[in-house]
């Protein structure tokens, strides 16, 4: 049998079409039924893990590191506007996450594999997750800049295409059950019983947005025979459609949005 071989682009091609498909699916929430939502969790957890390798081979491969970083900002700075829009958030996006991971791997080279200053570079390290996490809040935030970050340093190539995205998945299962916990928690605290009582219809509600996040983790790891049938080629050369095309559908989305009225945005999170 032949053996699985992808490129660059289709993997790309992949990634963005998982991404549309997932951002229609939240803006459009509250006219898509719960039983598309779930499965649609599969396609959520493809896009961000292709996006966070093929970073950190562009690391590898860039001649001018200062050139590729600022072309990421200007697409950032374009999208975080419709980005915010779309969602009704108040976060920076998900190549802003991709710029810091960035900034993770200059320090890294630098400081840890160059110089050998490994204590300052963890000391630095630790201190950008905890300003991710908690300071200002970047998309992905601490999973994401660990994933580029795991990828960068597994020196294994195919253990690289497989324990950050095993490590993702565990994170999205372990954050997922947590937050639903604590959507639960803070609705019934302060209830007498009577109230109590009244809301269980919502418990419905919790498991339904429980059940559709826990499924991104599955989708997570369907794609690790994908990323292991990387066979290091470019494909088609279209730089700037996934560049461009991140913004162009933020803006596409919005439009369809406010002709439907689906603005403020009522989502269960």
């Amino acid at each position: 049998m032949k053996k699985l071989s992808i490129n660059a682009f289709t993997l790309k091609i992949i990634a963005i079409t998982s991404m549309f498909i997932h951002h229609a699916a939240m803006v459009l929430w509250e006219i898509v039924p719960i039983w598309i939502h779930i499965p649609l969790g599969y396609i959520t957890g493809v896009t961000f893990p292709i996006m966070a390798f093929f970073v950190v081979e562009g690391f590898r491969r860039t001649r001018n590191i200062k050139r590729y970083m600022f072309r990421l900002l200007i697409f950032a700075v374009i999208a975080q506007v419709p980005y915010m829009l779309a969602f009704g958030v108040l976060q920076l996006n998900i190549v802003f996450t991709i710029l810091l991971g960035l900034l993770c791997l200059c320090l890294h080279e630098k400081l840890y594999v160059e110089k050998g200053k490994k204590a300052l570079f963890v000391i630095i390290f630790i201190a950008i997750l905890i300003v991710a996490t908690f300071v200002i809040e970047f998309e992905g935030g601490l999973a994401g800049l660990l994933m580029i970050f795991l990828y960068k340093v597994i020196k294994d190539e195919m253990k690289r295409r497989t324990v950050p995205l095993i490590v993702w998945g565990g994170f999205m299962v372990i954050s997922t059950l947590i937050t639903t916990a604590g959507f639960a928690l803070a609705e019934t605290v302060g209830m007498d019983m009577s109230k109590m009582l009244l809301e269980v219809g919502r418990l419905g509600e919790y498991m339904n947005m429980m059940m559709h996040y826990l499924t991104i983790p599955i989708g997570t790891f369907l794609i690790i025979p994908l990323l292991r049938a990387y066979n290091g080629q470019l494909g088609r050369r279209a730089k700037y459609l996934f560049y461009s095309f991140y913004p162009l559908h933020f803006v596409v989305l919005v439009i369809i949005g406010v002709a439907l009225g689906l603005f403020p945005l009522a989502m269960p999170w």
